[in-house]
């Protein structure tokens, strides 16, 4: 049987190319669809468990963006005077704050990264976002000379070894769990020693002419006490006269959540087209090829075949088309999914490190069951009907 459905297949080599084609299509438009969905959805899931702060003091009349803030690993050379961080320790509500300091690599430097990627000095007495990430060992206070590196550096394998950043030489003592936020992509060092990096670069020095790196401080990350509403946070730091204004973490996810669901309703859309155009091709071929087939079919009845096995056949023949559509569409898309987290990165703020092989896989295997489902599907009534003609009469009125 399967060695006839082979045959089958291949003697009609233009129709059976053109079913693989729009099943290919189809399951390629689909799982870039699933791996673009489940992706942000990932990536956002994880960012709302393991950022770590309810919300962000920035300078107050800055112009910086909550979600390239929070959530992407671009430049922000955002400053504030460092006794800021003197007054938000006056404020209520707080169970936990530390500050950070922000600079950045420059692109095309010697020994820097080929592109800017955001240098963050943190304060280790005080820190709680990037403690959950490190084992206990790596918990302690940070070396002047060391450097700590985000989960998308892990091709590199650097811990262990020295890294030259801004000119100066670091030791990578540690690499951080995939956050789905700006923190894959980001360095991490002592604060001190990243305000040292300034003001030495010939490059970043240049914003530090008539200011002191070591009075400034670029944001404070704060962790709200339990029963500490929010939203009524926000007014009373907005109140309280403190040179900052707060940013809530909760916010930036639920905006960029929205824009996610909006942007997947339409492309979800898009794809019922697209599965509809499908679906209708596959039937109208499917039937056209059945009356094609009455000889063939009444002569295999004939010779002995019974009806479950001509539906078997014509199945099987379908099924085996739709699948090797799936399996080259699901390839096609997943080949395709690189270039797609790039613009996810700009679209979503997100980190590409939730784009997973486990992922990957699991939306290639889900393209190839919708093929067999497809296929199946469009070809279950031409079979049976087939499959229930009287031989005799499919011999008279058909052609081989």
């Amino acid at each position: 049987m399967l060695m006839l459905i082979w045959k089958n297949i291949s003697r009609r080599r233009s129709q059976s190319v053109l079913t693989v084609t729009i099943t290919l299509l189809t399951v390629m438009v689909f799982v870039m669809v699933l791996g673009v969905f489940q992706t942000v959805n990932r990536g956002l899931a994880l960012s709302r468990e393991r950022l770590g702060a309810d919300a962000v003091l920035v300078p107050k009349y800055s112009s910086v963006d909550g979600g390239e803030l929070l959530f992407t690993a671009m430049p922000e050379n955002v400053y504030m005077p460092a006794s800021v961080w003197e007054q938000a320790q006056a404020l209520d509500g707080i169970a936990a704050m530390t500050h950070q300091f922000y600079a950045q690599s420059l692109a095309l430097g010697c020994c820097d990264p080929g592109e800017e990627v955001r240098i963050i000095g943190f304060d280790s007495a005080t820190d709680f976002i990037l403690k959950p990430y490190l084992s206990e060992e790596q918990q302690r206070e940070i070396d002047p000379e060391e450097l700590i590196v985000g989960s998308n550096f892990e091709d590199d394998d650097l811990v262990g070894y020295n890294y030259m950043l801004l000119g100066k030489v670091l030791k990578v003592t540690a690499m951080l769990e995939a956050t789905g936020s700006g923190m894959d992509s980001t360095f991490f060092a002592d604060i001190d020693t990243v305000r040292t990096m300034c003001m030495e670069s010939e490059v970043l020095s240049q914003n530090w002419t008539n200011k002191d790196p070591f009075d400034h401080i670029s944001v404070i990350m704060i962790k709200l006490e339990a029963g500490v509403d929010p939203q009524e946070f926000v007014k009373y730091v907005a109140d309280s006269g403190i040179e900052a204004k707060c940013l809530l973490t909760g916010d930036t996810i639920a905006s960029l959540q929205s824009q996610l669901e909006v942007t997947m309703q339409v492309m979800f859309a898009l794809w019922l087209a697209s599965l509809l155009i499908a679906v209708l091709s596959l039937v109208g071929r499917f039937n056209a090829l059945a009356k094609e087939r009455k000889k063939e079919i009444g002569l295999l009845r004939a010779i002995g075949l019974k009806k479950p096995q001509v539906f078997g056949l014509i199945i099987g023949e379908t099924c085996t088309m739709a699948l090797m559509g799936g399996a080259l569409g699901s390839a096609a898309a997943l080949l395709c999914m690189d270039p797609v987290i790039a613009m996810l990165q700009g679209a979503f703020k997100l980190s590409p490190s939730v784009w997973t092989v486990q992922l990957s896989l699991l939306c290639g295997l889900a393209g190839i069951l919708l093929a067999g489902l497809l296929g199946f599907g469009a070809a279950v009534m031409p079979a049976y009907r087939s499959a229930s003609m009287d031989p005799q009469s499919a011999i008279t009125q058909g052609e081989v």
